[in-house]
């Protein structure tokens, strides 16, 4: 009975939180972020031959130079909608695709990645190594140290992330290199099925000297664990 208590209260909180998370969403529109910069996943693999996906939705600004007669540089605002799929290739080693729709103003793009995710510390430590694409042109290379804390065991967990962006021709909106550090929440039940993933960015434009920041959010599904009853 204790413990169907604690469960209820927890759902509740849960429930509270994912009401909170999806305001914050929509209130994060309005700040400023940078593209392509966002995770959206924590340290672990999802499994040999397991399956995850991810949908996910960002808001994106950008800071825009500013002209002789203005005083501030503007920023105007766009977002980013897609989709990641990870596969177990190992209990070490993951593959992972994400396709990304891209509006900014009239523009409109469909970037994708595609690269290996490693384990170095089981659960706690792993190196992710995507190749950004826009309109299957080469735009970008991420390395990115992902990282995972356990708040409550199973349930909420910390995950912080560093990248370095770099720009290896094609298309490439941001061009030059930049350094991002993410830091976003696991809120589940049970984090080995699914979890929901809000994440903050904040990009360093180095080159520039500017910075960025971003919103994301996702919900990440292991099709294999919870298909199994």
């Amino acid at each position: 009975m204790k413990a169907r208590i604690e469960n209820q209260k927890f759902a509740g909180a849960l429930i509270q939180g994912v009401i909170r998370l999806l305001a914050v969403a929509i209130i994060g529109s309005q700040f400023s972020c940078a593209p392509l910069s966002s995770d959206l996943q924590s340290a672990r693999l999802v499994g040999k031959k397991r399956i995850e996906i991810t949908p996910g939705y960002s808001t994106v600004q950008f800071a825009e130079e500013k002209k002789v007669d203005e005083k501030q540089s503007q920023e105007t605002s766009g977002k980013l909608i897609g989709f990641q799929v990870a596969y177990g290739v190992s209990n070490k080693v993951d593959i992972r695709v994400r396709v990304e729709h891209f509006q900014f103003r009239d523009f409109s793009a469909q970037v994708f990645s595609i690269g290996p995710k490693v384990s170095l510390v089981k659960d706690r430590v792993a190196l992710y190594l995507p190749v950004w694409f826009v309109d299957f042109k080469p735009a970008q290379l991420q390395p990115t140290i992902l990282l995972t804390f356990p708040i409550i065991k199973n349930k909420i967990e910390f995950n912080p992330s560093v990248k370095s962006i770099v720009s290896v021709g094609g298309y490439d909106p941001t061009t030059g290199f930049m350094v991002a550090v993410n830091g976003g929440l696991g809120i589940s039940t049970d984090l080995s099925k699914w979890a929901i993933r809000p994440e903050y960015s904040l990009v360093q434009d180095v080159s520039k000297g500017t910075q960025f920041r971003s919103f994301s959010i996702g919900l990440s599904m292991n099709l294999s664990l919870l298909s199994k009853r």
